[in-house]
């Protein structure tokens, strides 16, 4: 019984690290999109996991809530810090801080 759980374990661990990189892909293709659109420069295509929780989806079912962090410049000096959230696999907001287009 032991190895039984050990192994449903290992496979859940597996499915979320899984789960986990295909949901931070979307965050990081949505942070791009929306710099792109905003006419501002993505830096170190990368994106960080800030916060994860929950919080209730419209149909008031709770859902697990995502927060990365990204970094952008307008001018190519100053770095500013944008954020995209996602519930599950679904971009629900993104934001850039204020920017100074000089």
């Amino acid at each position: 019984m032991s190895k039984v759980i050990t192994l449903l374990l290992l496979g859940f661990i597996a499915w979320y690290w899984s789960y986990s990189q295909k949901v931070k892909q979307l965050a990081l293709r949505a942070s791009m999109r929306r710099c792109k659109e905003a006419g501002v420069q993505f830096l170190d295509h990368s994106v960080v996991l800030h916060r994860v929780g929950f919080r209730k989806n419209r149909a008031r079912q709770w859902k697990m809530i995502r927060e990365y962090r990204f970094e952008f410049t307008s001018t190519g000096e100053n770095r500013y810090v944008g954020r995209v959230v996602l519930q599950g696999a679904y971009v629900i907001s993104s934001e850039l801080e204020p920017y100074n287009l000089n």
